[in-house]
């Protein structure tokens, strides 16, 4: 029996479920298809990818099951909306994930294996075809999870943005539901960073000067208030992710997302400690030093924190180094005139 999830094989039959994640086990990987009937079923693009079913949605596009007719292997195909398709700009930041692809060849990023364009003029890319579930269904499902399950994941997670930063790109959206974990037969869970739609590239933003892009409740201060970002803007989102995977909440939440914002920018993150009592401290550190506000508080470098996740698991010699606390207090200065307006408003936004 197989987890149509994680991929785990058991020979007890005796097992109807999963004891890792839960999941029905089925008899073989095909009873499982990880798609839904779709209209688009037998459409054929670019005379070579035949479509089998639907796979899911977001904002600008939709992401099918397909079969690669040269090589008879499934893949997934993400479609950009036919309402986007003539708009220039988002274009551009659709396909800014082939670029991605083109610079990385890292284990733990998705592969980006082709792309085309349909006969109404969307374009669409041709990634790895993942089967398992992302970080965000898995912590909606078990909340929090334990620290020999989340240091492995940080571990694979920084390491891919340590390479994608190395490149010139910054994600800009780091979540656990763009962190897709993949588990062969018998090996650990993989995790493979995905959407690098937001990221910013070396060779320039498509976006509009002062537009927010990203997701709030994983946002950092600078990010938020449209000042310039860099590779520790993602260094802070790993610190909210982090944060939720062991806490099983945000540093910060509210039904209100400005609330939200004024809370990255001017409360200080709680403790995990006094959320998960008899954590390792020296993780709680970590965690700590990449929620600074300032973020020449923080790690200067995601390859930096990596090396100290390295150190906690044992895999390189040496305490934690962290990160000085350079400035003092460690309060949010925007750089941008529209970004101290910003704070103002966002500080009398909290009791």
């Amino acid at each position: 029996m197989i987890c149509p999830r994680c991929h785990r094989g058991y020979a007890d039959r005796s097992y109807a479920f999963c004891p890792d994640d839960g999941a029905r086990l089925v008899q073989s990987l095909s009873a499982a298809q990880p798609a839904q009937p779709t209209r688009q079923f037998g459409a054929v693009l670019e005379d070579r990818y035949v479509i089998q079913g639907f796979i899911g949605a977001g904002g600008m596009s939709r992401v099918y099951l397909a079969v690669d007719s040269h090589t008879k292997e499934q893949v997934a195909v993400k479609i950009l909306n036919r309402n986007f398709a003539a708009d220039r700009t988002q274009r551009e930041r659709f396909l800014r994930e082939l670029e991605v692809a083109a610079e990385l060849g890292h284990p733990n990023i998705i592969r980006v294996l082709d792309a085309g364009e349909r006969k109404d003029g969307s374009p669409f890319i041709v990634l790895e075809l993942l089967t398992g579930e992302s970080l965000g269904a898995l912590l909606r499902r078990e909340v929090a999870v334990s620290e020999a399950v989340a240091l492995p994941l940080i571990r694979q997670a920084a390491s891919a943005l340590a390479a994608a930063h190395a490149a010139g790109i910054v994600h800009r959206d780091v979540k656990p539901d763009n962190m897709f974990l993949v588990r062969s037969s018998s090996g650990p869970r993989v995790l493979k960073m995905m959407d690098f739609g937001f990221a910013k590239v070396r060779s320039g933003p498509v976006t509009a000067a002062g537009l927010v892009l990203g997701t709030v409740p994983y946002m950092a201060p600078e990010q938020a208030l449209a000042d310039p970002v860099d590779g520790r803007t993602d260094v802070y989102a790993l610190g909210v992710t982090m944060f939720r995977m062991l806490a099983g909440q945000l540093p910060f939440s509210s039904p209100d997302d400005v609330v939200v914002v004024a809370q990255h920018a001017c409360a200080p993150a709680p403790r995990l400690s006094a959320i998960r009592p008899g954590i390792d401290r020296r993780l709680e550190a970590l965690v700590a030093t990449a929620l600074r506000k300032l973020p020449g508080n923080r790690f200067d470098s995601m390859q930096s924190l990596l090396e100290d996740v390295e150190r906690i698991l044992g895999a390189r010699h040496g305490a934690p180094i962290g990160a000085p606390l350079r400035r003092s207090p460690d309060v949010y200065e925007p750089v941008n005139p529209a970004a101290r307006e910003a704070l103002k408003f966002l500080r009398r936004q909290l009791p």
